[in-house]
């Protein structure tokens, strides 16, 4: 059986009283979970799925929408970018890279890409 000394029990009271007053204290001024739907319910929901050839991603805020779409094969890579509003394409951006890319190149482009999305989003 564990025993407790009665520092580290004192401690882990006092850890405990400062949880209970933070949540009090969130309770009462209604911080607590307005503060965390706010931002929330404002930011682009992101969809990174991979396929065999590749990868592509999403992303949705309200209306609009970014899509990216790479496509690997053995002698080049074929990345589309394209943007919609309302379902209606406002642009498209194809291009074609004249050698096969890493995933770690691909990843690189996702991700980028993403944080480049987000990044014209805030305001």
């Amino acid at each position: 059986m564990m025993t407790l000394s009665s520092r580290t029990h004192s401690r882990s009271d006092a850890f405990l009283s400062l949880a209970m007053t933070a949540a009090l204290a969130g309770v009462f001024t209604g911080t607590g979970t307005a503060q965390a739907a706010g931002p929330a319910a404002a930011s682009p929901q992101v969809e990174i799925k991979k396929h065999s050839t590749g990868k592509e991603a999403t992303i949705t805020l309200g209306d609009r929408e970014w899509f990216i779409h790479i496509d690997v094969d053995q002698d080049r890579t074929m990345i589309i970018r394209t943007e919609s509003h309302n379902g209606k394409e406002t642009n498209n951006q194809p291009e074609i890279v004249e050698r096969p890319m890493s995933n770690a190149e691909v990843d690189r482009i996702i991700n980028d890409w993403v944080s480049g999305i987000k990044s014209t989003l805030k305001p």
